[in-house]
């Protein structure tokens, strides 16, 4: 063999073999991510029960305390409207009443109830065919046993790539978390499998939409309270604590804490511990109490709730309310509610 040829296999030979190493590091890292390797301890409170099933794609859900009920978000399918669902929490076992007064063609994702003076209001990501997402605001009228949604307010815009959550700080603020920021086939694929922390942070506020953070990887849940951020960092399976500047809206990181889970949205409970929703590995359910420290950083978790995917497929929401634990799973298209101090 000529010593030219011989120094082209040489070469080629070696690349082969870095790129064997780099790929066996990505599915490594990857197969870590999704918890392949990982075992299920169950952890299941007694007398759960199953609420609000048929719902197609139940995604997200707030408390609204006001009207003593949950407002559950159920996205549909491409054939069939998503709604907005009206649950009283003193009547868990009927069935939850759609909300009139959304658009013909809704699909809603992630929501945010936030609480004035003036009431309640609801803020959805609405999930349009074609893909393109629309921040909708609407006012919550009860009368004590049903309700109904008045729209005020919609907000697109470019920098709405792929909204998963959403969190309101005032009547005219908030921040939402785009779980991907590339639409190519590339990008998706460096941000789905190669773990390529990419994704931000949008602010909305007096001046119109501006990313507040970035290189998160695929941050699936957003919480503002007490003057912090909470963001739920999917593919790094960590919940990162943001400060917020009360009047500009700048977020500077004050602290993280991993989890053993691909995280979901994010709650509060009423003594000030995050509730998180995850799945260990895929199919599985799993919910996490996170305490915080003085200065709202978190510190250490315990697992309230851990199933394999024979009780609960996929845990996307999770809140803690009057001694029971509400727990959301798009998959299985149903809530579940357990009595849990």
């Amino acid at each position: 063999m000529r010593p030219g040829v011989q120094w082209a296999v040489k070469a080629l030979l070696t690349w082969m073999a870095v790129f064997a190493v780099l790929a066996a590091g990505f599915a490594l890292r990857y197969a870590r991510v999704q918890g392949i390797f990982t075992s299920i301890t169950p952890v299941l409170p007694s007398n759960c029960r199953t609420i609000a099933s048929g719902l197609s794609g139940v995604n997200d859900f707030e408390i609204d305390a006001l009207h003593d009920a949950l407002l559950i978000s159920a996205a549909g399918t491409a054939n069939a409207q998503g709604g907005i669902y009206f649950l009283k929490l003193a009547d868990l076992g009927a069935a939850p009443a759609k909300l009139d007064g959304v658009p013909a063609s809704f699909h809603p994702g992630g929501v945010s109830l936030f609480r004035s003076t003036d009431g309640a209001s609801l803020t959805v990501i609405d999930h349009r065919l074609g893909g393109r997402s629309i921040i909708e605001g609407y006012t919550v009228v009860s009368d004590g046993q049903t309700a109904k949604l008045a729209a005020q307010t919609a907000v697109q815009a470019r920098s709405l790539v792929s909204p998963s959550s959403i969190t309101v700080t005032a009547p005219d603020r908030f921040y939402v978390a785009n779980d991907h920021v590339t639409t190519g086939t590339l990008g998706r694929f460096a941000e789905d499998y190669l773990l390529w922390p990419h994704a931000d942070v949008i602010f909305s506020g007096d001046h119109g939409l501006r990313i507040a953070a970035q290189r998160i990887a695929f941050p699936s849940g957003i919480l503002a309270r007490h003057g912090n951020l909470y963001v739920a960092a999917s593919n790094e399976r960590r919940i990162i604590a943001l400060g917020i500047e009360e009047f500009t809206g700048n977020l500077s990181e004050i602290g993280s804490l991993a989890l053993p889970a691909r995280l979901g949205h994010i709650s509060m409970d009423a003594s000030g511990n995050l509730i998180v929703a995850g799945q260990s590995k895929p199919g599985s359910a799993q919910v996490f109490r996170v305490r915080l420290d003085d200065k709202g950083v978190p510190v250490s978790f315990e697992t309230i709730f851990s199933d394999d995917g024979h009780t609960l497929k996929g845990a996307s929401a999770a809140a803690l309310w009057n001694g029971q634990l509400f727990i959301s799973a798009a998959a299985d298209s149903k809530m579940l509610a357990c009595p849990l101090k």
